[in-house]
């Protein structure tokens, strides 16, 4: 906890673009800058794991719909027999990205630590946004840093949503 804990710095893992570990079908190495097509639209994508399965579109423009047209789509996309989050992503700044998200077996989503981090990542890798990055969702904001080997760290806000009490009963069960 940071910020009086108002903030919660998070190491997250590695973000890996490898097609093997994604898993992207008949794509081997990285899987950067590729070519997609889906209802006829050509997209340019890259996809990564940090645990689960990302596959992101950078856009000069993001909108909901956007999200809500091609993401169940890019979902279900057959190069990705896991299936796949997606983020539509359009870089702001060096520093800034905005992003809209579909996530698998979910839907539209007003944010995600794990899209984040996917979507931060490829602008990174790409060359289009330093190593700190401000991703901007519907539903907040989130920092993401990146070391050289693609650790990354996540700062984001925090509240408290619930307050309770376990029984003494509780643990004596796990015993």
């Amino acid at each position: 906890m940071i910020d009086h804990g108002r903030s919660v710095r998070i190491e997250m893992g590695k973000l890996s673009f490898d097609a093997g570990k994604i898993p992207v079908n008949n794509v081997t190495g990285e899987v950067i800058n590729k070519k997609l097509i889906v209802k006829g639209k050509i997209f340019n994508y890259s996809a990564a794991t940090i645990g689960n399965p990302h596959c992101i579109i950078i856009l000069d423009e993001v909108l909901p719909e956007i999200a809500k047209k091609y993401g169940p789509l890019v979902e279900n996309y057959s190069g990705f027999p896991n299936r796949t989050n997606v983020q539509f992503v359009k870089v702001i700044d060096r520093n800034n990205i905005q992003i809209e998200i579909w996530e698998r077996g979910a839907g539209y989503t007003l944010a995600s630590g794990s899209s984040s981090i996917a979507a931060a990542g490829t602008a990174y890798k790409r060359g289009l946004c330093n190593n700190k990055i401000a991703v901007r969702m519907q539903g907040g904001e989130l920092n993401i840093e990146f070391d050289n080997d693609f650790n990354a760290i996540m700062t984001g806000p925090v509240s408290a949503v619930y307050s309770g009490e376990f029984k003494k009963e509780f643990f004596d069960e796990l015993k």
